[in-house]
């Protein structure tokens, strides 16, 4: 008999997007499944959309933006009390799925006792020759990367492997690594938006657990549509504050002294980049990120000790992965 899945939606005014994601996840060939959707406090009426016209789905009225991480722990806890549920799907609104996604990835987990988190192939929703994301990763300069981003699909070879850590876009972590968390909720909610599905994936990897990128399991995503409603700087900041979180509260301290300089050497770079292509302020932005992360450090120390008390991971194997793009095997 099929296990249970929970799908996981946070929505943040994207009522025109609903539709066409919550039907890609009713017309999956996998039907044991419950959808639950979170709404941050919309103004665009989507919550009573969904009311309307998905009444089997489980819907939370927030009266506040509570961000991706928050909000999806209040599903994820939510669906917790069923003992039934098995998986949790996480689909942004702006992602579509193909019908044999999710059989594709539980295939995958259900093989995989030590199986975390899985994520198929993400091909760009507009154009479907594009690949949005295979895997995510630490890149030797310590900054978070979506592998095979703009690449052509039909010039990469595809192949199902173990990698570093999955996009949360479009994937499915097991009830069993949840269970297993040394905090209460899967997502650290002082992140907010940006990286926090990075931040889960490392724990993972530290923690000796398996993330997979699945071939034939597929995906379409838009990208960042609820932050391009935001001012022009509101991903620069997050991302820029969260990956200096992200640094502090999951790599070695071997592997930062290793990569110290491949990082001054990035920030230089990018930081001239932003001055010469958009100007003084967006610089001012990226770097208020910088600081504001960097000085919340101490937010993370516990977490930071936990996770290293928990690790199951070398210095040297997690440098080597960094430098393989994610690539375990």
């Amino acid at each position: 008999m099929e296990k249970k899945i929970a799908y996981i939606i946070v929505c943040w005014n994207n009522k025109n997007l609903l539709a066409e994601c919550l039907e890609s996840i009713k017309a999956q060939t996998y039907k044991n499944q419950i959808i639950y959707l979170i709404d941050n406090d919309s103004h665009d009426g989507s919550a009573d959309f969904v009311e309307k016209n998905y009444p089997e789905v489980e819907l939370v009225r927030a009266h506040a933006n509570h961000g991706f991480a928050k909000g999806n722990n209040i599903l994820i806890n939510k669906a917790l009390e069923d003992k039934s549920v098995a998986y949790f799907a996480l689909v942004n609104t702006d992602a579509v799925l193909a019908s044999d996604w999710a059989q594709k990835l539980v295939a995958v987990a259900e093989s995989n006792p030590k199986a975390a988190a899985l994520q198929g192939l993400t091909l760009d929703y507009f154009n479907h020759r594009i690949i949005d994301s295979e895997h995510i990763y630490i890149a030797p300069n310590l900054q978070s990367t979506q592998y095979g981003y703009g690449e052509l699909v039909d010039k990469v070879n595809l192949s199902t492997r173990l990698v570093m850590g999955v996009n949360a876009a479009a994937t499915i972590y097991t009830r069993r690594f949840v269970d297993a968390q040394p905090e209460q909720n899967l997502f650290d909610e002082s992140f907010f938006m940006y990286l926090e599905d990075v931040d889960v994936s490392l724990r993972a990897f530290n923690m000796g657990w398996s993330n997979y990128f699945v071939a034939d399991a597929t995906a379409y995503h838009m990208g960042s549509v609820s932050s391009k409603k935001q001012s022009s700087d509101f991903s620069l900041y997050w991302t820029s504050r969260n990956q200096a979180a992200l640094v502090m509260k999951n790599i070695p301290t071997r592997v930062l002294l290793r990569c110290a300089s491949k990082f001054i050497k990035f920030e230089l770079h990018f930081i001239k980049h932003l001055r010469i292509n958009y100007g003084k302020k967006t610089v001012r932005t990226y770097m208020k990120g910088r600081f504001v992360g960097f000085f919340r450090g101490f937010l993370y120390v516990n977490k930071r000790r936990k996770i290293a008390s928990r690790s199951k991971v070398v210095s040297d194997y997690f440098y080597n992965v960094m430098n393989r793009k994610g690539i375990l095997g």
